[in-house]
C-alpha cells in the first residue's frame, strides 16, 4: 500500500494541475513532492503525469493510480471517523425502541455503561408496543430495535438473539419461591396474573395450558409488566416472565424466577434488530455489543 503522505500529494497535484499549487496548499516544498512523485513513477516503471509548460495532467496510468488512491482516502477517512465515534470522541445520538418490561430492566444497565465510555453520545430509549417497533424500525425512526419474538419484522436483520423461557415469578416469601423448577399443574393453585392478548406472553401461556390439559383460568389480565410485578411482590399471585424481565427484581431480592418443567411452554427468542440493508455506525454497534454483554448473564 502507498504511503499515506504520498497518497494526498499524488491526489492534490492532480485536483490542482500543479506541483507548485498542491505544495503551497499543502505547506510543503514543492520540491519534496516532485521527487516523491519521481521516486515512485520510477518504482512501478511509468509516468503518472504528463509535465506541460504551465501544468501536469494525470497520464491513463495515473487516472487509474488516482481512482484508487480516492477510494483509499474516502475508506481511510470513513474509518478515522469511526474510530473517533468508538472512542466517544463525536457527538452524536443512538435510538432505540424496546418492550416495557425491557426498557425498565436491562436498559438502564446498557445505557450506563455505554454513557461512561461514550459521554458525548446521546441514548434515546422508546418504550413502545410490537407494530410500533416494527413501523418505527421500517421508516428509520430507530437504530435499533429489541424484543421478544421480534426476528421474523419485515424489511429487519437480526444482530443478536438468544433463547428466553417463561417462567414462573413469584415473591421470595411465595411457597413455590424455594422449588428449582414448578409444573404448570402446580401455578394453578395460586392466583394466575398474566399479560393481555396484546402481549406474546399471553398466547405462549394460554397455549401451554391447553396442550398441557389445564384449565387456563387467570385472576388478573393486564397489559402493564410493572403492575403485575408488583401484585407478584406483594404475593397476590404468580405471573410468567424471563429472566431478562425481571433482572433488576432478581438483583434486589424482590422477585424469584422458577423454570417451568413443561415442555409445553415455547421458547421466547429475545431478538436485537436493525433495518435491512442499513449501514451500521459505529456507536450505534458499540451499543450492540453493550446490550449483548448485559443480556448473557442475565440468561443464567
Amino acid at each position: 500500500m502507498l504511503h499515506a503522505r504520498l497518497l494526498r500529494y499524488i491526489d492534490e497535484v492532480a485536483r490542482r494541475g500543479s506541483i507548485r499549487k498542491a505544495a503551497q496548499h499543502l505547506n510543503v516544498a514543492s520540491t519534496a513532492i516532485n521527487r516523491q512523485i519521481i521516486a515512485y513513477e520510477q518504482e512501478i516503471g511509468t509516468q503518472l503525469f504528463e509535465r506541460l509548460p504551465r501544468k501536469v495532467r494525470p497520464t491513463a496510468a495515473g487516472e487509474i493510480l488516482l481512482a484508487h488512491i480516492r477510494r483509499t482516502l474516502k475508506e481511510h477517512e470513513r474509518a478515522r471517523a469511526e474510530i473517533s465515534a468508538l472512542q466517544g470522541l463525536q457527538g452524536g445520538a443512538v435510538t432505540i425502541a424496546t418492550f416495557e418490561n425491557l426498557a425498565a430492566n436491562l436498559m438502564p444497565q446498557v445505557s450506563q455503561g455505554f454513557r461512561r465510555s461514550h459521554p458525548r453520545v446521546q441514548v434515546h430509549v422508546f418504550s413502545v408496543f410490537g407494530q410500533q417497533l416494527a413501523s418505527g424500525l421500517a421508516s428509520g425512526e430507530w437504530d435499533l430495535a429489541l424484543g421478544y419474538n421480534v426476528s421474523t419484522t419485515p424489511g429487519s436483520s437480526v444482530l443478536y438473539q438468544c433463547e428466553t423461557r417463561l417462567g414462573a415469578v413469584v415473591a421470595t416469601s411465595h411457597p413455590l419461591a424455594s422449588e428449582t423448577s414448578v409444573r404448570l399443574s402446580d401455578c394453578i393453585a395460586y392466583p394466575l396474573i398474566v399479560g393481555d392478548e396484546t402481549m406474546s406472553i399471553y398466547g405462549i401461556i394460554h397455549d401451554a395450558f391447553a396442550q398441557a390439559n389445564l384449565n387456563f383460568q387467570p385472576q388478573i389480565v393486564s397489559n402493564s409488566v410493572s403492575f403485575m410485578k408488583h401484585l407478584a411482590r406483594r404475593q397476590e399471585g404468580i405471573t410468567f416472565m424471563t429472566r431478562v424481565d425481571i433482572a433488576e427484581e432478581r438483583t434486589r431480592g424482590e422477585l424469584v424466577y422458577v423454570p417451568i418443567r413443561d415442555q409445553f411452554v415455547k421458547p421466547q427468542p429475545l431478538s436485537l434488530i436493525y433495518r435491512k440493508n442499513s449501514t451500521l455506525r459505529s456507536a450505534v454497534s458499540r451499543l450492540a455489543e453493550e446490550i449483548k454483554l448485559a443480556i448473557e448473564p442475565l440468561l443464567q
